[in-house]
């Protein structure tokens, strides 16, 4: 049986968990410059959360290699605050390994990632990551100049004593309505998807703009947490920051509803396919 240097299963372990982490932010997006058509404070009640298990299966080379349980994602919508003297919604999100990955890898991942949005337009005003992979860790910080259509990126490496910083720089022809990978997730959730939909939206990651497109395909029936219910499949055309080549695909099945939840996501890339589904929902004072 061939075997697999470690240092290489490490790297295609933490890419496939990144992949499960960023795609499934990526798949709700926001549509252009339109304005939110509910009002996000009353939409997403307080300490939402979302709860995803995430699998990955191996190429078809990795044949001695079964289906993996990859870890586990979480999304919570904290609610109002005030940032800076201006109302806000801070939102959480957080990626952690579990099952084979952290020993095929070598290392745990624990990486959480924390996003403010003005009120009510729901545009992203900073997000911050924290990456804990084994030997690689990092603090990151987007901040976003709505006024003067700019933001800030930082990155430091926190592995060492003291921190040693790797960015530090402007991000130019910043949109007046960015998104963050994380408030990606929410904003769509406050738009009218419909079947035929091109859905586009810019988002800032890692000092980048890019744009996004995605195809609302058709509706389906789905067995989910939430029963049988009728759910809207989307299909991601382009992704930014090389997370999905041209060659991939992905799809995510979200509720059919005013809710618009994400009940699945599955995603086919060079190194196999990544495919999860959602294990907990908590709406407080929701159905």
């Amino acid at each position: 049986m061939a075997t697999i240097p470690r240092e290489h299963r490490s790297i295609a372990a933490f890419r496939i968990f990144g992949i499960c982490a960023v795609i499934f932010l990526l798949e709700e997006c926001s549509v252009g410059e339109e304005k939110p058509g509910k009002n996000s404070r009353d939409f997403f009640p307080t300490g939402e959360t979302l709860v995803y298990e995430v699998q990955w299966d191996p190429p078809g080379w990795f044949f001695f290699v079964p289906t993996i349980t990859a870890g586990e994602l979480t999304f919570v919508f904290e609610g109002p605050i005030e940032h800076k003297g201006a109302p806000a919604f801070k939102l959480t999100a957080s990626a952690v390994s579990s099952g084979f990955l952290p020993k095929m890898a070598g290392a745990a991942i624990t990486d959480s990632f924390e996003s403010i949005v003005a009120a009510p337009e729901f545009c992203s005003i900073q997000m911050s990551k924290k990456i804990r992979e084994g030997k690689r860790q990092r603090d990151i910080l987007l901040t976003f100049d709505r006024a003067n259509g700019q933001g800030h990126y930082e990155a430091y490496d926190v592995s060492k004593d003291p921190p040693a910083e790797l960015k530090n720089e402007l991000v130019k022809n910043v949109p007046n309505c960015v998104q963050d990978l994380l408030s990606a997730v929410y904003y769509t959730r406050l738009q009218d998807l419909k079947i035929g939909n091109k859905v586009r939206f810019a988002v800032s990651d890692n000092g980048v703009v890019k744009n996004i497109e995605v195809r609302v395909d058709k509706q389906e029936m789905l067995d989910s947490i939430m029963g049988r219910c009728s759910v809207l499949k989307t299909e991601a055309v382009s992704v930014f920051g090389g997370v999905l080549q041209s060659s991939g695909t992905l799809h995510i099945w979200v509720s059919n509803d005013e809710r618009k939840l994400p009940l699945k996501f599955e995603a086919k890339v060079k190194l196999g396919r990544v495919f999860g589904t959602a294990k907990r929902i908590e709406r407080p004072g929701k159905s």
